[in-house]
């Protein structure tokens, strides 16, 4: 059995409002049999820097837990050498643990040019949840999906209903939008991210990717991606990311960002 793990960077609020420029869906694939040792590593790393192994590590409070830093942050440490030490643990971590990355990035002032009465999380879960069922299908498993189904930077609004209708529609029938995903079993699951460890380790894995697309970088410019996202993106033959681990829509902007040039 294999679990994806989802969660997102930026946002699906217009760019008028000052809402971010790309929406990233991450999905984190873990086998079943592998979940209880991740787990295990992450609570000791939690447990030996904040003595409970049950706070939540997410990318936002890391990056700022940083003492030299004045923004805020629920993981502020008072050590700029004890940072750099969860910082070196944490990297170490995350590059050796036994995960596959799909990730969908969706440019939303152009989805919006296309679709401007459409929620652009609906259709990057289709992306990814089709590529969740070709993973399932390669190797011939079963699969389940959990999600924080809260979206929004500041006031989260729960996105539930509408996910998991789509996500029941395409356990059980084609569409001109998606190809069913007949492996994909259950439900589609809600658990908070402080809860969830996998979903976590999606969010750890998630902002380097929005980073670049929403800063304009080249995969080697942001360190984070480059050493930690890029290598656990799946990749299809030729080791090609673009369409397989990874999901640009639309695709007719792309040309522009420096990720693609």
């Amino acid at each position: 059995m294999q679990i994806i793990y989802i969660d997102e960077s930026g946002d699906t609020i217009p760019l008028s409002q000052e809402g971010k420029k790309f929406l990233v869906l991450n999905g984190c694939i873990i086998d079943e049999l592998k979940i209880q040792e991740i787990e295990k590593r992450f609570r000791e790393i939690k447990k030996k820097y904040y003595q409970d192994p049950d706070i939540e590590i997410k990318s936002n409070f890391l990056r700022y837990a940083n003492p030299d830093l004045a923004e805020s942050s629920p993981l502020k440490l008072n050590s700029k050498a004890k940072y750099d030490e969860l910082e070196a643990e944490l990297t170490d971590f995350l590059k050796n643990i036994d995960v596959v990355l799909y990730s969908v990035v969706i440019d939303k002032e152009a989805y919006w040019q296309q679709y401007p009465s459409q929620n652009p999380y609906e259709i990057a879960y289709i992306f990814l949840l089709e590529r969740f069922q070709k993973y399932l299908s390669q190797k011939g498993e079963l699969g389940i999906c959990i999600i924080d189904p809260r979206e929004g930077q500041v006031e989260k609004h729960f996105m539930g209903n509408e996910l998991n209708t789509i996500h029941n529609m395409m356990r059980w029938q084609d569409s001109t939008l998606w190809r069913k995903c007949p492996n994909v079993i259950e439900k589609l699951l809600f658990s908070q991210s402080d809860k969830t460890i996998g979903i976590q380790l999606a969010d750890l894995y998630c902002y380097p990717i929005f980073n670049v697309f929403e800063y304009d970088k080249k995969p080697e410019e942001y360190w984070r991606f480059n050493e930690l996202s890029l290598p656990k993106l799946f990749k299809g033959p030729g080791g090609k990311l673009d369409g397989f681990g990874l999901k640009f829509f639309p695709d007719t902007t792309k040309k522009g960002l420096r990720f693609y040039s």
